[in-house]
């Protein structure tokens, strides 16, 4: 009877998760994986617990600290290594494979539970296994969430995401196992909290699946930008034929678009990154393009003058040389690049060079042309700085294709022109050879050559 109550609770719960859709087929064999690896979990709890004794540890600290933190971080590792290997983003199914985790775990101490009590209220120890189930299978969701949310989003604060969320789920084990240990509640309390925990977990990823939503909006919206702006952008700089204007239009057209108070353009040449425009807002500082003020900042050695090792500690440089696009959240916190430079800068001037979006320009072959990069988003409703947003980087990538191409057809352009220009020079210089030949070659001007000559001697004489 213990083992159809503690086994049998936990699969029917699994069987009404699978009615209301929360997984299917598709991963049917990682939620039995994600159970069996709850079972073992508490396995391996019951081993432990002799040597926690042993370590002269108190039943009330191992039962409210403990064992919440060996549960979780158990469980933890385990939906980390399903989320990996399956490879899908999704926050339900996250959810899933830690509520089935925590089910397993509770089936074992269920029925290692109501073997002693088998004989007392039978309704009172089913509720009592039902709502045990619910408070593990809660917890354990919090955290398969927290797993999902650092494994896949690609954000600054990932780590938070997940720390966040494994406290959660210990502190709400550990409050649990705390009130039932001091007897605070009665026997309904189990049902109180695994009801409400359930509750809480709805609506926490009600909330999650909210934010996706509007985050789907705003990337849609993001998409129409990119079909109504910035492919007429690329468009309208192929046509562009003054070099320095086109130059300026690509920076210019970035900072707008990303809502940049700064931007710098640079280009190879030689072993270096030179400046080629540069532009900033709040200073009013503008060089280069068609401002008519030369650039009179020195330009970036790619590679160490005497080492002769690439430049990885320099921003721009690195992007150059990797043809990677970098994000910075905040210069003054980062230690991966060497910001001294802009901090001396903001010194002299009274500015703070914070976040920095910096891309590669390649061609279509791949090789780099330059560098387009743009200093401190700026939001026009806080009138702050803030971070570049990681989303909007895909499209500025995007862009920077489509100005690489322009920049490329330039290129191009111009070789062509010297070609045809030294062509043309050669071409007249064949052409002259021609005539002065035909010339030479005809008897009037051989009789010319011979009366010089006898006029040359008889001057001699």
């Amino acid at each position: 009877m213990a083992i159809a109550i503690g086994v049998g609770i936990p699969i029917i719960l699994i069987l009404v998760m699978y009615i209301f859709g929360l997984y299917s087929r598709r991963n049917f064999a990682w939620v039995m994986l994600c159970l069996i690896w709850g079972v073992i979990v508490y396995g391996i709890f019951m081993r432990l617990d002799p040597k926690l004794l042993e370590l002269e540890l108190s039943q009330q600290a191992i039962k409210i600290a403990y064992t919440p933190l060996i549960q979780q971080g158990l469980i933890a590792l385990g939906v980390f290594f399903v989320v990996s290997r399956e490879k899908f983003d999704n926050l339900v199914d996250a959810a899933v494979y830690g509520i089935v985790s925590g089910l397993g775990y509770a089936a074992y101490e269920n029925i290692e539970r109501l073997l002693p009590h088998l004989e007392e209220n039978m309704g009172l120890i089913v509720i009592q296994a039902i709502s045990v189930s619910l408070v593990y299978a809660t917890a354990s969701g919090i955290v398969g969430i927290a797993i999902s949310q650092f494994y896949f989003r690609h954000r600054a604060n990932r780590t938070t995401l997940l720390l966040s969320g494994l406290g959660g789920g210990i502190g709400y084990t550990a409050l649990y196992n705390a009130l039932s240990f001091y007897k605070v509640g009665g026997d309904f309390l189990s049902a109180a909290f695994g009801i409400g925990g359930i509750t809480i977990i709805g609506l926490y990823i009600t909330g999650l699946l909210r934010k996706i939503l509007i985050q789907v909006g705003v990337e849609k919206k993001r998409a129409d930008s990119l079909l109504e702006i910035v492919i007429p952008i690329g468009i309208e700089l192929s046509t562009e034929e003054k070099f320095g204007r086109l130059l300026e239009k690509m920076l210019l057209e970035a900072k707008s678009f990303c809502h940049a108070d700064a931007g710098s353009l640079y280009l190879i040449k030689d072993k270096q990154l030179e400046f080629s425009v540069v532009r900033n807002d709040t200073l009013d500082i503008s060089m280069g393009g068609t401002s008519g003020k030369e650039v009179s900042f020195a330009p970036l050695n790619l590679y160490d003058e005497h080492t002769d090792k690439p430049n990885h500690s320099n921003i721009a440089t690195y992007a150059a040389l990797t043809g990677k696009t970098v994000n910075i959240v905040d210069a003054y916190q980062t230690k991966k690049f060497d910001f001294s430079d802009r901090k001396d800068f903001d010194e002299r001037t009274g500015y703070l060079s914070i976040s920095f979006l910096t891309i590669p320009l390649k061609n279509t072959e791949g090789k780099i042309l330059g560098v387009l990069e743009l200093t401190n988003a700026f939001d026009a409703k806080k009138k702050i700085f803030t971070p570049f947003d990681s989303n909007l980087q895909q499209l500025m990538e995007s862009f920077s294709s489509l100005a690489s191409a322009a920049l490329e057809g330039y290129i191009q352009e111009e070789n062509l022109r010297k070609e045809i220009q030294e062509l043309r020079i050669e071409i007249d210089a064949v052409k002259k050879q021609k005539q002065v030949a035909e010339i030479t070659d005809t008897t009037y001007f051989k009789e010319l050559q011979r009366k010089a000559k006898g006029l040359r001697k008889d001057q001699e004489k």
